[in-house]
Formats: structure tokens, sequence, C-alpha cells
């Protein structure tokens, strides 16, 4: 038996036969739409049909209420008419869209019109739909109209469904006279400040990982802005109409449509499969799509990137077009129209320029489309005098360029303007982003139109290539008006537009099967040759491109105090102008990933390994570690250190008293590492627990290094105190939730250990409290005292995941070994994906293998964690039998893959 349903959701009273009939029907429609969409049906059919059906419902329900109505009501009920408006106003139901109805009545129908509305929207929420409803009066509409925007925009799009035609006819003469006329340039500007308000609540760009469809950027929405505009600006209600009447280019109009299209039937298999309004693309929903819609995996591209790539293409069109279409219904003011009658000088013979809008005259159009060298002086006068190009002319350019080939681009002039372009010095990224939305970009870096809406199906890359390429040279520009290390060495950059080419380059051979930099090399000989490059500067894009993950790699994952290591990365680099510029590319390649992407730390270990390579490769470079270094250092600890002697005296320090010959033959028995990696006031920190260690209490120091953005752990203790020292502080920091990004390990001759552990802690956000340092601290000394133990703190400490994982097969586990960058240890990278406690199974099954661990730094490669160990074997030395290497490999591949599968620690 069938039942109706409140609006509530509760369950009444069983359903009366016809509201049984109306609910057999729409559950058959539903699934008769799914099958046919299945089949192959347009978005059109499904939101056409689907409306239909409403509208037969309802307007079957509110004839049968009449016809039940005595003589008098029924008399009422001819000055009332039931009227569909908003979404359903335009007819573009999706299968379980909301039904915003309204019942409109004159004056003579205000007695029977509670009654008539109730036994009509009673209906509907029976039915279960989801119902907008209002009950108005012609002037309510009016009084509604004025207060709210949202009200205003629905009651342009009535349309009439049942009741008195005259009363609908009039409510519409008067209500488009009084509403609009004067008022529409309000209106135009309040919707799109409306809609700005929705990109910063739905997502400000296009590319967001699980859009919604309907109001993301780009999406359907954006068609209705286009719409509403050209209703208020010029009556015309529809694309088509628009089109008809000449207001919206026929290439945009079937663009439009055909992006129109595509959204509807993506928006109609979330709602059919969810059996639910559903309006977010999800991940899951993007694989079952694509598949859907025939694409497969290549070995290159995955059929859901090549699925995406099409929705971004799409969105960014509706985007593009419904921007430039506001921008040119906009009113001009009374100056800039009285500006047409007394055009101002042409500048560059070709351009004029009016209240901070530069534009083409109608007379020159021809010649500037015509002219590639012309076209891009447009974007240069428009970058060099911060002037915005009017959209008429932006439409022109973006719709010539569909027939122009980028061979007419290939002259020497185009070149120069281009360089120059890319040169700035202002709105580089800017100017890029505007010619790349014409399709002009595309004529003078080919490949980058490959690269348009190509998605990056992992949840490291937040940006198509073609958005991430373009915000990188964004990036590097914030960051060189900066006032630090960035900003300095980018001022320093003499040739600027190739640090600005590489950074476009630098991703556009993703997508295709080989590895993209190695694409993107041949791509960026391409683009020297076809700019008439001399060799160095040639040479200096190549390597920029080729190489353009050189030094995040060895920043991120190897140890820069390795003398072999800055070496080698200095040797690769070659001169001070090519580090600048891939130091700065690197920092923006990074920052244009995703939010915070670029955290203090990472700038932080970008800094210290330019800073550390430029003597090397200026010919400038210093030794480090000498005695007059340890003099200097020890000096400048002493000057930190309460109770410092330096009259020559063995200094008591269980008084609190120091000399310097104490402090200088502590430093000695630290590596260079520890004594350049280190600030003084650490190091005096460190001093101060070696004076008061004591056998079987070891000490813990904590701070947060605020420049850094992270905690530091130093644990300065008795190597005697218990084995697997990096094992079990590592178990503990993975108990606590803590994120372990570093980790420097020292024990020197005379067994002292200070090891130093750098840490993200994701509960706060700046520092953490001093009693969640302390309690780090605490658990720490408790766990190596053998008061408590890892795998107990483990099992209280399970946090739940949050965040939403991609629906793919994880990469698989890799462990490689590397025993050529460095001559004195043995390099282990884990490439896995991250779970807590990851780290502390990994040390484990370092620890049982009589490996030793000397340093780890944790970095990630696209959704996996990369965590590198520098080890010696149990003699102290690198580990180079092959067939250690691969009982290391095989083991730590074995431990680390039945942690993940599994979780047991």
């Amino acid at each position: 038996m069938e039942y109706a349903v409140t609006p509530e959701g509760a369950v009444s009273k069983p359903a009366d036969p016809e509201t049984a009939t109306a609910q057999a029907v729409i559950r058959e429609r539903r699934e008769g739409l799914h099958r046919r969409l299945l089949n192959g049906a347009s978005g059109s059919e499904v939101v056409s049909s689907f409306t239909d059906l409403v509208d037969a419902v309802l307007i079957g329900r509110y004839r049968n209420v009449v016809r039940r109505q005595g003589t008098e009501a029924a008399v009422g009920m001819q000055h009332c008419c039931l009227v569909a408006v908003g979404g359903y106003g335009r007819r573009e139901l999706a299968p379980y869209s909301d039904i915003d109805i309204m019942v409109l009545y004159h004056a003579r129908g205000e007695k029977v019109v509670s009654s008539l509305s109730a036994q009509v929207f009673h209906h509907l929420w029976d039915l279960g739909f989801q119902v907008g409803h209002s009950v108005r009066s012609i002037q309510d509409c009016f009084t509604v109209a004025e207060g709210d925007l949202s009200s205003r925009t629905a009651l342009m799009e009535s349309r009439f469904l049942a009741g008195s035609a005259a009363v609908f006819q009039e409510f519409q003469r008067r209500f488009f006279r009084r509403m609009l006329g004067r008022r529409t340039e309000s209106f135009v500007k309040d919707k799109v400040g409306e809609r700005n308000r929705e990109y910063a609540k739905f997502g400000e760009t296009i590319y967001l990982l699980e859009p919604n469809i309907k109001k993301t950027k780009g999406g359907l929405r954006d068609i209705h802005l286009l719409q509403w505009v050209g209703m208020a600006r010029y009556q015309a209600a529809t694309v088509q109409e628009l089109a008809n009447r000449g207001l919206l280019a026929h290439q945009d109009y079937l663009a439009l449509v055909e992006a129109r299209e595509f959204l509807w039937r993506v928006r109609a298999l979330l709602h059919l499969e969810a059996g639910r309004a559903q309006e977010i693309l999800t991940f899951e929903e993007q694989v079952r799509l694509a598949e859907l819609y025939g694409f497969q995996n290549q070995p290159h591209l995955l059929a859901v990137e090549q699925f995406m790539q099409q929705y971004y293409q799409h969105t960014t069109g509706i985007y593009d077009r419904c921007v430039r279409f506001v921008d040119r219904s906009r009113r001009v003011s009374w100056w800039n129209g009285l500006a047409t009658w007394w055009p101002s000088q042409l500048h560059d013979g070709y351009f004029r320029v009016s209240g901070g809008r530069l534009t083409i005259p109608a007379d020159k159009l021809v010649q500037v489309l015509d002219d590639p060298e012309v076209l891009l002086r447009l974007f240069r006068l428009a970058q060099e005098q911060h002037l915005i190009i009017e959209g008429l002319a932006l439409e022109e350019i973006h719709r010539h360029m569909e027939s122009v080939s980028d061979e007419v681009f290939r002259t020497p002039e185009v070149n120069r303007m281009f360089r120059q372009i890319l040169s700035g010095p202002d709105s580089v990224a800017e100017t890029l982003e505007l010619m790349h939305q014409v399709r002009i970009l595309e004529k003078l870096v080919p490949a980058f139109a490959r690269v348009r809406g190509l998605m990056q199906f992992n949840q490291y890359h937040k940006y198509t290539v073609d958005e991430h390429s373009l915000l990188a040279v964004r990036e590097v520009e914030r960051l060189g008006k900066g006032p630090g290390l960035f900003g300095q060495v980018y001022r320093e950059i003499r040739h600027k537009d190739l640090l600005h080419l590489a950074l476009l380059l630098h991703d556009v051979g993703k997508g295709l099967p080989e590895d993209h930099s190695e694409v993107g090399k041949v791509i960026a000989q391409g683009m020297a040759e076809r700019l008439d490059l001399d060799m160095q500067e040639g040479h200096a894009l190549e390597f920029l491109v080729h190489y353009h993950l050189l030094m995040s790699h060895v920043a991120f994952r190897r140890d820069p105090f390795d003398e072999k290591v800055i070496l080698t990365f200095a040797r690769a680099v070659g001169t001070p102008e090519i580090l600048r510029k891939l130091f700065l590319l690197t920092a923006a390649d990074i920052a244009a990933v995703g939010p915070d992407t670029l955290t203090k730390w990472k700038e932080a270990l970008l800094t210290e390994l330019y800073c550390r390579t430029l003597p090397e490769v200026s010919g400038g470079r210093e030794s480090v570690g000498t005695s007059a270094d340890v003099k200097r250092i020890a000096t400048e600890v002493a000057n930190l250190l309460p109770g410092f002697s330096s009259d020559g005296r063995e200094a008591d320090r269980n008084q609190g008293e120091w000399n310097l010959d104490w402090i200088e033959r502590q430093l000695k028995q630290f590596s260079l590492r520890y004594l350049s990696g280190t600030t003084p006031e650490r190091i005096a920190a460190h001093l101060q627990a070696v004076s008061r260690l004591e056998s079987g209490s070891p000490i813990v120091e904590s701070t947060f290094n605020q420049e850094w953005n992270v905690c530091e752990y130093t644990l300065v203790t008795l190597d005697d105190i218990r084995p697997g020292l990096f094992m079990n502080v590592t178990g503990v920091l993975a108990a606590k939730g803590l994120q372990v990004l570093d980790a420097q390990i020292t024990t020197r001759e005379d067994g002292i250990v200070v090891d130093t552990f750098y840490v993200c802690d994701p509960d706060f956000t700046g520092p953490p409290p001093a009693e969640r340092l302390d309690s780090v601290g605490r658990t720490i000394r408790s766990v190596l005292r053998g008061e408590t133990s890892v795998s107990d703190l483990m099992q209280g400490s399970r946090r739940v995941t949050f965040g939403r994982q991609l629906p793919l097969n994880q990469d698989p586990t890799e462990v490689q070994i590397d025993n050529e960058t460095s001559d004195n240890f043995t390099i282990i990278d884990v490439f896995a994906h991250d779970r807590q406690g990851l780290l502390y199974v990994m040390a484990r099954s370092l620890f049982n293998l009589g490996v030793s661990v000397h340093a780890a730094r944790i970095a990630t490669r696209l959704d996996q964690v990369v965590d590198v160990f520098y080890v010696t074997g149990s003699n102290g030395s690198k580990i180079e039998d092959s067939s250690a290497c691969e009982e290391i490999r095989r083991t730590l591949q074995v431990d680390v893959d039945g942690f993940l599968t599994t979780g047991s620690r």
C-alpha cells in the first residue's frame, strides 16, 4: 500500500487513489528516464520530459481541486492561477529538483486561495517532492520582489500553469514595468554581486576537485546569470532568443548549448543514481561517469582525467562567455557615452583608451585581428598601463583564433612582443591568463592547447595543468614582491622572461606516455628554436623545464650538509643565474599546487639548499668545520649561557658556570651537519642538557620554531639507556598524532646521544601550548625508561582520518636503495601511502635488521609520502653488500604493505 509523505518526512495516512497513482507514475517515469539516459538519451530530453510530467501532475491536481469546489468557491478560484517559478519556471527540472510554485490571486480570490493552495501543496508533499511554495497577491509579489533579490529573480522566470490566464498576464505586465525598467543596471550589479558571493562559498576556481555542477564557477548558475541579465537588459529570456536577436554570437550560442547539455545530462545521472538531488560531482561519480561516457584508461591518462578535462573545458567556456556577456551588457556611464562622440587619440595607431578600458575601434578591428604582432601589442599595452581590455574586443579575438593557424604567429616581431610580455615587470600572469582565455597563448605555445583543462587525478594537485602553470607564474610574481630571500633573488634575476616561460612549460609534458620532464625538455627545445633564443638562453630554458623537480628532490629528500650531495647538485646547476631561477621556479611550483603547500618548513629547506649551493657555483666556497669555525660558534654559544666564565679556569657546571674550553671540546664531538644546521640558541640549550645528564635519566628539550612553524623535540641521553632510540621516539610521536618532518641523529664518541626531531602538530595551527610540548617530552622519557610501551600508546591513540580519499587503487609501495649519492651513508627511500604509525613501523623494521638510522626526512610524491633514511650497518659503514641491501628492501616492503593492509603494528 502506498503512503503519503509529509514535508517533515514522517509517514502519515495511507495515500488516496489519486496520490497512489501519481506516485507510481513518477517512480516509473524516473526509472524510465534512467534507462533512457544509460542508453544515450540527452540531458535536454530528460529535463524536458520530467518538467512535462510535473506540469501534468500539477495541472491535473489543480483542475481536480477546482472541480470539487462548490459554486461560490469555484467562482473565487476563477481569480487565481498556478505559476511555476525559478528553475521550474525555466523548464529545467532535473529528476529530483525542488519544485518552486506559487499560487497567484487577485483580490476577489482571497477567500478561497488558502484552501486551494493547501490542497495543491499537500498533494506535492504526499508525492515526495521538495516544494518551495508561496501564496501571493499581485501586490504581494511587488513587495517581496522589492526586498529580496532572489525572489525578484524567481518571479522574473514565472510560467503560467493553470487557472486564470488573465490574472497571470496582468501580473507579468505590471511586474516587468515596475520591477525592471530603470532599475536594470542596479539589478545586474546586484546579481553579479550575488554570484560572486556564491563563488566564495562554493569555490573560487572552476577547477575544484569535486565541483558543484550547479553553483561552482562555470556551472549551470552562470548560464542562469547570463539569461537573467539578458532578460533584464534586452527582454530576451533564453540563450536562443539572445542569439536570434544578434545579442549573442552564434558560436557562443552553440558552445553554451553544448555545455549546458553536457551539464544537464551529468546532473540527471547524478540525481538518478543517488535517488535525490545530488549536485556534487564526487570522486566516485567522476570514475563512474567516465566509464559510462566510454572513456578508457590509457598508460598516460586515466579515463576519469579525460572525462574531467571535457567537464572543465565546458565549464571554462561557460564562465568566460558569461563574464564577457555581462560585462558588455553593463550600461556605460554618461561620461563614457559622451567619449564615444569625442573619441580619444589612437594608441599605437590602433587602440583607444577610455575610462581605464582599452578597446579596438570598429574600423581597425580587421587590421588588428589579421596582424598577430599588433594583436600582442594590445595585451602589452593593457599590461603596461594596467588597463582592462573591453569584453567585446576579447570576444572578437576569441572567435577569430578558432580559424587562425599558430604558424602565423611565428615571426620575429611576435617573438619580441611575447618576450616583452613575459618580462613584465608587472601583471605577467594576469596578461598570460587573459591570452589563454581567448586562445592566443596556445598559438604562441602550441603545447599549451593540449593541457587545457587537463585534470591530475590525485589529492596532491588541486588544479588542472594549465591553471597550475599559470598560477605558478602568478606565485613567482608574488614571491618576487616579498621582502625575504625569494624577493631578493627574484630582483637579482636578469632574464625574468625565461623564468616565467619555464614556469609555463614545466608541466606541459603531462598527459603523454613518456615522463613529463623528458617531454617538457623536447618542448622547451622547440620553444627555444621558435623564439630564436641564443645558445645560453636555450640551455637555461631547457634545463629549468627538464630538471624542474631537481631542487625539491634534493632539498626535501637529501642531506644538504653531505658534501657529495652539494657538489653533485652544484655541478648539475652550473651557474648562479640558473640556481636563482631554479630556486624561484621550485618555490612557485610548490605554491601553485594548492593552498598552504609552500609551508615555512619547505621554504626553510629550499633556502638552506640554495644558500649552501650558491658559494659552490659562484667560486666563493669556504670550508666549514675548521678550528676557527668551532671557536666562532663556541663564542656565540658561550654568550648565551648563564654564568659563562671567560677567565680560563675550569668552570663548575654544577654551579651553573661555563668556560670556552669546555664548550669547544663539546662542539668538536658533534657532526658538521649539527654545527651548521643548529642555531646557537639551540646548541646552548642542548649543552645545558648535556651538562646535567645522568645515567638512566633522559632529557627532552622541546620548543616551537616560530620561523619554520614546526615543533622541535631534542632527546639528550646516554646511548646505553635502551636499544632502538629512533624507533621508540618515532613511536611516541606517532601515538601523539605528530607528523615527523625531519630527524637528525647524533651519537657522540663519548656515548652521548643528541637526537632532534622536527615535527608538525596538526592539532594546532600555531604554537602548541606549553603543556602539549611537556606532555610529549614526558611520554618519550617514560617509554625510554621502560615505564610504558609504544604498543600500549598506539592502542589508545587511534585517530579518525578526515578528508575524502580518491576512489582509485593506491600506488604500490616502493623501496629504493641509493649507494651513489653519499660517500658515508646508504640512503633508503620508501614510497608509500601515509598512515598514522607508518614511520614507526619502518623504524622498527630497520632496528630489527640491525640498521642504524643517522638521519630521516619525510617528503611527498603526489599521493604518497616519501620516508628517506640515511643509514649504516652494524659496523658503522655503508651497506654495500647487494644481498644485504636486497634483504632490507624486501623486509621493508613486506612490513609496510602488511601494515597498510591490516593496520597491525
